[in-house]
């Protein structure tokens, strides 16, 4: 593939430093938003969106897999850029039309909840849509824009969610409200695309379908390890510990900024530059393992002193409890951000086959794992299981890259280095809060700063990568040179 838009001529440290701003943003737009929904619905209805939405998204797969491949496809040299767009309008299609009656009958016969069958439908289709053209536009040379993709759809979901609600349409508020976000959305992509869809020919379809045979399989598995624990809850506690759940999963979010930002685009870069002769992906998956985890450090040892605290000051003191979910999603995120960057190495490399079957295998133990766990210690059990999952999931992906590549890595030295500066933030935190108390809102906000500011010098003081990072990073942006990340 050459053209304007191919992922191998990118400016990768400047993508991946938009695409942190974008999700910045989305943090600042979605928490807000959902402390004033989290308040306004309360734990029982708040928690049922999400099980709703965690239903959906299993038949979100087999479009957003499609989607991988046709991602995989459109970074290769020779492929044609606009029969991967056409290939997923045509996966986008089948699913509105097989897929909303088949989703109504398999709700309606698996939940005695009225709601749940008709919601999840809804849900789907635009959700499929939007989902599956920021993972196309993830493998352009502006991929950064499907963070700020996100943004536009975090705040018109958000606003109308808010809207819905305090105009007393409670759940199907929230419900409507994702659906105007997506469907707002997809224009705007289709034009940071720039590229026009094309009747896909039966070999780019063959070609798609030959990796996605993997990737679609592993996104009904990746989909139930990631809304396994809300599942669960709902099925086997309550739908108000799925509610303490999701508002720790979203007080946890800020951990996966940095990684996120640039695995977005890492499959793809590496796709790229492995087709081409010569072509150096290493040191970007290095940086990868490298600054992943600079904001996942600080919000696992924070968590363990201020958790509680964080909690109820943002949500108020029916989340009470929440605080013990949001250490363990906190190490479950730490996890995250070492592995995601190794199995986009392995989606690069055109591997989906290694990727799923250790999804498979994280899927079985996290199932297995916490049914025991929840026997023995209740919805906390079903979030340790989850940390112990990813545990696995790090260890497989690690293994597997050091045996297909040269890239013998598993822990760089600036990973060390946020180690521990935030082993010294923890303890200047744990002296504040035991100093001040934490009676209200300033305080924690204050401690929480505190942190931040200590965390971060102490990090930029011991560490020459990062200084260095940063200087590259504003360097780029600036316009000076290329580097960054």
């Amino acid at each position: 593939m050459s053209d304007e838009g191919d992922i191998a001529d990118a400016a990768f440290g400047v993508q991946a430093g938009f695409g942190f701003a974008g999700k910045a943003a989305t943090a600042v737009v979605g928490f807000v938003g959902s402390v004033v929904l989290a308040r306004a619905l309360g734990p029982t209805d708040y928690g049922l969106f999400y099980v709703a939405l965690s239903a959906a998204a299993f038949f979100v797969n087999p479009v957003t897999g499609w989607a991988t491949a046709c991602k995989k496809r459109l970074t290769e040299p020779g492929f044609a850029v606009g029969e991967a767009v056409g290939s997923l309008a045509v996966a986008v299609a089948a699913l509105a039309v097989v897929g909303v009656p088949v989703g109504y009958v398999v709700v309606d016969a698996v939940t005695a909840n009225p709601v749940l069958p008709l919601a999840v439908p809804v849900l789907f289709v635009p959700l499929a849509a939007y989902r599956a053209s920021t993972t196309l536009l993830s493998g352009r040379a502006n991929f950064a824009l499907a963070d700020w993709a996100l943004v536009v759809e975090t705040a018109v979901t958000t606003i109308a969610q808010v809207m819905f609600v305090l105009l007393g349409f409670g759940l199907w508020g929230m419900i409507g409200g994702a659906v105007t976000g997506a469907l707002v959305v997809l224009p705007v992509v289709y034009r940071w695309l720039g590229v026009r869809a094309r009747l896909p020919s039966r070999e780019s379809l063959r070609s798609v379908a030959a990796f996605s045979k993997w990737s679609i399989p592993r996104g009904f598995v990746g989909t139930g390890l990631s809304q396994m624990d809300v599942l669960l809850l709902g099925w086997l506690a309550a739908a108000s510990a799925a509610g303490n759940y999701q508002v720790a999963l979203k007080a946890s979010m800020p951990a996966t900024f940095v990684s996120s930002a640039i695995t977005a685009g890492l499959m793809g870069r590496v796709s790229a530059l492995a087709g081409r002769s010569g072509g150096d992906w290493t040191p970007d998956f290095r940086n990868a393992l490298s600054t992943g985890s600079v904001l996942a450090v600080p919000v696992f040892v924070g968590s363990l002193v201020l958790a509680e605290s964080v909690v109820v000051t943002a949500f108020g003191g029916a989340y009470a409890g929440a605080g013990a979910f949001l250490v363990g999603l906190a190490a479950y995120r730490l996890l995250e951000t070492q592995t995601a960057p190794r199995g986009a190495v392995l989606g690069g490399l055109d591997r989906p086959d290694l990727g799923f079957w250790v999804s498979a295998a994280e899927l079985a133990i996290n199932v297995a794992l916490g049914l025991a766990l929840w026997y023995a210690y209740g919805p906390l059990g079903i979030v340790a299981a989850t940390v112990v999952t990813q545990a696995f999931a790090y260890a497989a992906n690690t293994l597997l890259v050091r045996r297909l590549t040269d890239v013998q890595v598993v822990v760089t030295r600036p990973f060390l280095a946020q180690l521990g500066a935030g082993a010294v933030m923890g303890g200047v935190v744990f002296a504040a809060k035991s100093s001040v108390g934490l009676g209200g809102w300033p305080a924690v906000v204050g401690v929480v700063a505190l942190g931040a500011a200590v965390y971060f010098l102490v990090l930029f003081a011991v560490s020459a990568y990062h200084r260095e990072t940063v200087r590259g990073i504003y360097a780029d942006l600036a316009g000076s040179r290329d580097g960054g990340l």
